[in-house]
């Protein structure tokens, strides 16, 4: 029988991570097809990966954004769901996020609720602490509540959604300008198939947890600390470059949006407005 999706789980110099959360995706794996994509990692992830009868895809290490659209050439699904190498997910999260998406009007992705957690086992609920943010408020003058009892059409949505493969094509795939730190490459994604008259869902009843760890990356020596200031300076400048390109489309959603948004006082709107400037500097500085 032909699947429905293909899961892509894109990882760079991550094996030490992946060792603590490969047998969630084997099992998801045993329902459908699985595709990890290592970006040039250095630690042996591949061998060790196939060495485990998991299919993967090398490149040369360009960045999450190609890692992503690697993934996205690869796949012959309609639909394909991005894991994370730090994210669970329950058994039954791809079949419930494809029945959601195909009932959904318009839909390109539909993500779960992600929550946050230490712990390295899968819970057997969904934790009883909120998800995480969807968005940073403070500097786009707007804050979206990640807490919904039906499905809400968002500009942005959680990690880990199922995407409409031939609508992420249409839309080019995730910009190259957001390579390096892993950082609102998938925003912007989102923000563009909005823009483009798709929908982006969240819905409720489907969840992950991502786990916060101090694990680390994979390189030591000069070359992690090269890579680790590398990593700091594209997340504020792909921070910037996602504030300089959509600011305007969020407070226009946010003064036509009932539903959904959180108003800010006048102290935060200003410290919105006097941050929001810097990042628009900023990021048509590095771009």
């Amino acid at each position: 029988m032909t699947s429905a999706l293909t899961i892509i789980l894109p990882t760079y110099d991550r094996r030490h991570v992946l060792e603590r959360t490969i047998a969630c995706y084997q099992r998801l794996a045993q329902h459908w097809p699985l595709l990890v994509v290592d970006d040039g990692s250095h630690d042996g992830t591949a061998d060790w990966l196939r060495g485990l009868g998991i299919t993967v895809l090398q490149q040369p290490h360009r960045g999450l954004p190609a890692a992503r659209n690697a993934g996205l050439r690869a796949a012959t699904t309609p639909w394909v769901l991005f894991g994370e190498d730090d994210v669970l997910m329950p058994d039954d999260t791809p079949a419930r996020l494809l029945a959601w998406a195909q009932r959904l009007p318009r839909c390109a992705a539909v993500a779960p609720r992600l929550h946050t957690t230490t712990d390295w086992t899968l819970p057997t609920t969904a934790p009883n602490a909120g998800p995480g943010p969807l968005i940073d408020s403070a500097r786009l003058g707007v804050a979206v509540d990640a807490v919904t009892d039906r499905p809400a059409a968002l500009p942005i949505v959680h990690a880990c959604a199922l995407i409409d493969r031939s609508s992420a094509l249409a839309v080019g795939g995730y910009d190259m300008a957001y390579a390096g730190s892993h950082f609102r490459e998938e925003s912007d994604f989102y923000a563009r198939m909005w823009q483009h008259g798709r929908s982006v869902w969240l819905v409720p009843d489907t969840w992950a947890v991502h786990v916060r760890h101090r694990l680390g990356g994979g390189c030591r020596g000069p070359r992690g600390l090269v890579e680790t200031l590398a990593n700091r300076w594209s997340y504020w400048r792909n921070d910037a470059r996602y504030i300089d390109r959509h600011a305007r489309m969020w407070q226009h959603w946010g003064r036509t949006q009932a539903s959904g948004i959180s108003k800010l006082s006048s102290a935060d709107r200003l410290l919105s407005n006097l941050s929001r400037q810097a990042m628009q500097r900023l990021g048509r500085a590095s771009t």
